[in-house]
């Protein structure tokens, strides 16, 4: 059986068959530049030239029977008849297996999709949810009688993006004896009602990349008035939002989504306006300060 000119290249019958033919062809000219250094006896070493001549001549024969760009049908015949060399057990078994993985994705996807749904749905975590296992510093849902302190996270990185600077990148929530949640937002001195934010649970900061999976429109706005006052009609736009797309949320941040509140925790709710508009779920910040309320706080 005459070689085929995919033999001269080293390649297998299986990686010929898995690359498209524009990555194959990609693969080839690369391999080509590289073995004409061996072989080719005007640039190989002294020591080699007598030995290449013919191993020079067969490489170039190759590549022109190969050559995608002046000859494609020279190309597809001999990667053809290449790939019918691949065992068909293997071949068959191959392919079983990536059906196997995209069923497998697609049913986490479902599952991920569903269970999103319900969060979404209730609005948070059932009340009678077990707290067997959570850290002695966690609270479990519902809050009730807390109070938070958190940092912004996308002022957080926005302002190391810029040239300006605000100060603090502080907010509060804090949560009444009925579950109530009232929020002061970075640059605000009062409380004010916040029944359009609905906790859906936090993810410890050290379990999860966040930065990459932020939003990063090319806006230039957000929702504090101290932020917007000072980045004004000509200021620079933003580099991160404190929202996340469905997609990434479901990939990336609700395997790690427990049912409590903890410090150095990212809280993430449904944000009613935002979800409403682009389907989009909230980062509300990194916790970092949890404070019981007491009799004199919930008179404030």
């Amino acid at each position: 059986m005459a070689k085929n000119p995919f033999e001269v290249f080293g390649l297998s019958p299986e990686m010929v068959g898995e690359l498209s033919e524009k990555e194959l062809f990609s693969v080839l000219k690369s391999m080509y530049r590289a073995l004409q250094k061996t072989v080719h006896p005007d640039l190989a070493r002294r020591g080699a030239r007598n030995r290449g001549g013919d191993k020079a001549v067969e490489l170039n024969l190759a590549f022109e029977a190969l050559n995608l760009d002046k000859n494609p049908v020279s190309f597809r015949r001999h990667r053809k008849s290449f790939v019918a060399r691949r065992p068909r057990s293997v071949y068959q078994k191959s392919l079983l297996l990536q059906r196997e993985l995209s069923l497998q994705a697609a049913r986490e996807d479902r599952l991920a999709t569903a269970y999103l749904s319900r969060l979404v749905a209730e609005h948070g975590w059932d009340e009678t949810a077990s707290t067997e296992g959570l850290p002695s510093a966690a609270l479990p849902f519902p809050l009730k009688n807390v109070r938070l302190g958190l940092l912004d996270v996308a002022i957080n990185q926005n302002l190391k993006m810029a040239s300006w600077s605000l100060g603090s990148n502080y907010k509060e929530m804090k949560f009444d004896a009925k579950g109530q949640l009232t929020l002061k937002p970075v640059g605000r001195s009062r409380f004010n009602r916040a029944g359009y934010i609905h906790i859906l649970g936090s993810v410890p900061a050290d379990q999860i990349e966040l930065m990459p999976l932020l939003e990063r429109p090319a806006a230039r706005f957000f929702k504090s008035p101290a932020l917007n006052a000072s980045i004004g009609a000509n200021g620079p736009s933003l580099s991160v939002l404190n929202r996340i797309s469905q997609e990434n949320f479901k990939r990336h941040v609700l395997v790690h989504l427990r049912p409590m509140i903890m410090e150095r925790a990212y809280i993430f709710s449904l944000n009613r306006p935002d979800y409403e508009e682009n389907g989009s779920l909230t980062l509300e910040g990194l916790v970092v300060k949890i404070n019981i309320l007491t009799d004199i706080d919930k008179k404030q």
